[in-house]
């Protein structure tokens, strides 16, 4: 099975090796990462990327501050450095890209602790809070464990530590939406079979007394959550002491009383373990001369995070020195996932080309008969559907539609909703591009089919082309294309320029296979 697996992913392998050690051979070793501590001091200001939508560790009042337990975390690491805050909003899909490019000094934002998140940030330990997951579902459902999730429908975050660990280990179907807020909506319109997120964050809404009904898993997957900064050095230092103090003097504990969270296990036990004195009266969990904690006051199963060796270590130093990051694509998760959304981007292209063309075909035809009561109706339709933005058709479908008929046990389709709004947006062009051309064309005209087709030629295919670009919409509503699937990899890799820059090679292919077909058919069919 090994030697099957190794040979499945030579040539990919083989390649990626090449690449890096020429890379390797031909860079030379550059200066680590400077440490951004004198920075941040001569600037007076500590920037901290924090969450805005996952009350209450962090979200707007009804004043529109941002406030809530990472907040005063944040807070509190400023104040440990003498320096004001300056707060930037960041989600689960941008929080570690907005750290790896610079535009926070710090990430305070539920952000769980693990393996492949530390090779590409540094993790302050200990962790400043700890929680898992869970899963919120109707009363009704048969869901009762986890075990019974296998192979089930979950609204997901883009970015959750949760969605990889359902999918890999119980087999679940995530649908992973940009924003909590379409995660609820999906849920309630019954677009999937319960909602996957952290557990406070869901214990917290049922507890708000706005979703009766529903009720939450045993949590499960518990982890600490961490403070990210970029890399090693004094400001990484600098956190995990105040960290390593708060646990000591219970200031955690005591916000966690103040926003009235459940008390966290993961706090009893850090506190207790921060806490504890040795015989001489000194921290067990105190700085040994090499500067590191002790192994016993660390996440055993972490540490191995940092010696990263073989391929995927070439692929770190390919990040560091050039800032390509290409270790998604050594993980079989990711590129699996990555290869999927490529086939639904095509699939979604082709769809929504024939279905415009059909559209286009058929609302030409009828506007042609010019039927008194019918064609003045059908150009208003047609109107009001090019005049609206489809991003917004996709959502008043989706959420609005879907949550109308769900009420009767239905269910909306992603991706054929996709198809179904594109294709009738383009195809309301189409429509009056063709009616328009049959318009000009005398009736009674040698060819007059063909001329009409001539005439329409250049704006039907423009109007195809903008379409299969604007598939990458359908990642609004969950449906896994090839820009859900490297929003994925660039939220757990925070290599977001390098994702987008495959996207948009992808793409341009995609376009220029679209363009060179219409262009054989004006050759081949139109021409003669």
């Amino acid at each position: 099975m090994a030697k099957a697996k190794r040979q499945a992913g030579g040539p990919a392998l083989l390649l990626c090796a090449l690449l890096l050690g020429i890379v390797t051979l031909v860079t030379g070793a550059l200066p680590a990462r400077a440490d951004r501590l004198d920075e941040i001091r001569a600037r007076g200001t500590l920037v901290v990327g924090v969450k805005t939508d996952y009350e209450p560790f962090g979200f707007r009042d009804a004043s529109g501050e941002t406030v809530g337990f990472d907040v005063d975390v944040a807070r509190g690491l400023a104040d440990s450095l003498g320096v004001g805050l300056k707060l930037v909003p960041v989600t689960s899909a941008n929080r570690l890209q907005k750290l790896t490019g610079g535009e926070v000094d710090a990430v305070v934002a539920t952000l769980g602790d693990t393996i492949d998140r530390r090779r590409i940030v540094r993790m302050i330990e200990p962790g400043y809070y700890g929680g898992g997951a869970s899963v919120m579902v109707p009363q009704q459902s048969p869901i009762r464990t986890w075990t019974d999730l296998r192979n089930r429908s979950l609204c997901a975050v883009q970015g959750a530590l949760w969605n990889r660990l359902i999918a890999t280990r119980l087999n679940g179907h995530i649908e992973a939406f940009g924003s909590v807020r379409d995660a609820e909506l999906a849920l309630r319109d019954g677009a999937c079979e319960g909602w996957l997120y952290d557990e406070a964050a869901l214990q917290h809404r049922v507890e708000s007394g706005e979703w009766p009904g529903y009720r939450l898993l045993t949590p499960d997957f518990v982890s600490p959550w961490a403070i990210a900064v970029a890399g090693d050095g004094r400001l990484a230092t600098a956190f995990e002491d105040q960290v390593a103090a708060w646990l000591r003097d219970g200031h955690l504990k005591a916000l966690e009383a103040k926003w009235k969270l459940p008390p966290s296990a993961y706090l009893v036990e850090a506190g207790a373990l921060w806490s504890a004195r040795d015989a001489s009266g000194d921290y067990v969990c105190r700085r040994g001369a090499d500067g590191s904690w002790p192994l016993a006051c660390r996440e055993l199963n972490l540490i191995e995070a940092q010696q990263v060796v073989g391929l995927a270590g070439l692929a770190l130093a390919l990040r560091d020195r050039l800032g390509l990051d290409v270790t998604p694509f050594y993980d079989p998760y990711h590129r699996a996932g990555l290869l999927h959304g490529l086939l639904t981007t095509l699939a979604l292209a082709a769809s929504v080309l024939v279905g415009s063309l059909a559209v286009g075909a058929g609302g030409a035809f009828l506007l042609a008969r010019r039927l008194p009561l019918a064609t003045p109706l059908l150009y208003g339709v047609l109107a009001v559907m090019r005049m609206t933005p489809p991003l917004l058709q996709l959502y008043l479908v989706f959420f609005g539609i879907g949550g109308l008929v769900a009420v009767h046990g239905l269910t909306l389709s992603a991706f054929w909703t996709a198809v179904a709004v594109l294709s009738f947006y383009s195809g309301a062009a189409n429509a009056a591009v063709l009616a328009e051309a049959w318009e000009t064309i005398a009736p009674g005209s040698a060819h007059r089919m063909k001329r009409v087709l001539r005439l329409a030629h250049p704006a039907v295919m423009g109007s195809c082309i903008n379409i299969v670009k604007a598939t990458a919409m359908a990642s609004a509503i969950a449906v896994p294309e090839l820009v859900h699937a490297s929003a994925a990899i660039a939220a757990d890799y925070g290599n977001g320029a390098v994702m987008m820059n495959i996207l948009l090679a992808v793409y341009v292919l995609i376009v220029l296979a679209v363009a060179h077909l219409f262009t054989l058919v004006e050759r081949r069919m139109l021409s003669r």
